[in-house]
């Protein structure tokens, strides 16, 4: 797996993907992040040849932090994950750590940002955070190294929706310093994956606008991610920030270097990088028939727009075998989602 400009590319073939985020997807009988959700290990590949099969993904996207592994002492559920996407011909992207404080070592619901009086990003991160055994620098090392070989693994994902106000002495935001030296670190110990420090963009502080570029500007860094929701866009709009016709803004215009810089930037930036973007979840929530329905035709728009925009990747969040927040897409629900999704692939995708 690797890059060649804004492009993927999978055995010097271009790839370009769709897919679902399934974020317990490693859940065991030692941790589950949401139990009432969590699919057995024993089932994983049944549900992934369903999704390959009949709705044409090819990627997942799904959580490795440190309670899965047992802080990086036990990778069987990881590795029930790969096996399992291995056989149905599926690709991954793990996500290390969780910015917003879920389903990780710390205190449910306190962000990195807030962690260690507001320092995880610039020095917390360095050392053990909450329950953890390793410090996240250590565990993502140990992991890289564990894995370094495994063609499943598309990339690394540093961190879910890093972002933080805190900024360094030279006015940059501090997951500027923070990716470029993770990245190495993953580098150091595994050359043969693509990374990514994970963002939402789209006006969420740290990795908006100007921030965004100075982020994604490191040679460590493979492609820009960002997150489509209403918090920081828009469910109606298929591309916060383009005209209607789906053009971008300019990549150094006033309205792309501001902070609170819609997505449109972010595909601006990306190609003004030189390159690939993915949108990593895009959420929307349904709670009865009619509003499924209304919800698949939102990410119709929204898939193509990002596609037609120059992304290389596009996740819908999140696949589910139950409901339980109204953002789950289940099979029982018989949800057209799964319809719009195997489009997608049909129209856009180049994975098998």
């Amino acid at each position: 797996m690797g890059r060649d400009g804004r492009d993927f590319v999978v055995g010097g073939e271009p790839f370009r993907f769709v897919g679902f985020n399934l974020y317990d997807a490693a859940a065991s009988d030692r941790y589950s992040c949401r139990p009432q959700s969590r699919i057995p290990p024993e089932d994983l590949e049944e549900q992934f040849r369903w999704l390959h099969d009949e709705a044409g993904v090819t990627v997942i996207r799904f959580w490795a932090y440190q309670p899965y592994t047992s802080g990086g002492r036990d990778f069987s559920a990881v590795d029930a994950v790969i096996e399992a996407a291995r056989a149905a011909g599926i690709r991954l992207i793990p996500v290390l750590e969780d910015g917003p404080g879920d389903c990780s070592t710390g205190r449910p619901g306190v962000p990195l940002s807030e962690a260690d009086d507001g320092t995880w990003f610039s020095s917390g991160y360095r050392k053990p955070y909450g329950n953890a055994r390793l410090s996240y620098r250590d565990y993502v090392r140990v992991v890289a190294e564990h894995y370094r070989d495994e063609p499943t693994i598309l990339a690394w994902m540093l961190v879910n929706e890093a972002e933080t106000t805190a900024r360094d002495d030279q006015d940059r935001s501090v997951l500027v310093s923070f990716a470029g030296d993770v990245a190495q670190v993953v580098r150091d110990v595994d050359p043969n994956h693509l990374i990514t420090l994970g963002t939402q963009g789209n006006g969420a502080p740290g990795g908006s606008g100007s921030d965004l570029r100075a982020v994604y500007n490191q040679s460590g860094l493979d492609f820009v991610e960002v997150h489509d929701w209403a918090r920081y866009g828009s469910d109606t709009e298929p591309l916060p920030g383009a005209t209607a016709a789906g053009a971008l803004p300019a990549a150094d215009s006033g309205e792309c270097t501001s902070r609170t810089a819609r997505i449109a930037c972010a595909f601006a930036v990306a190609a003004d990088l030189g390159k690939p973007i993915v949108v990593g979840e895009v959420g929307i929530t349904a709670t009865d028939a009619a509003a499924r329905r209304r919800r698949a035709d939102l990410l119709q728009a929204k898939g193509e727009a990002a596609f037609r925009a120059g992304a290389e990747g596009y996740l819908v969040w999140h696949y589910g075998t139950a409901q339980t927040d109204g953002y789950d897409i289940v099979r029982t629900d018989n949800d057209p989602t799964f319809g719009v999704v195997r489009r997608l692939a049909a129209e856009f995708g180049t994975g098998d």
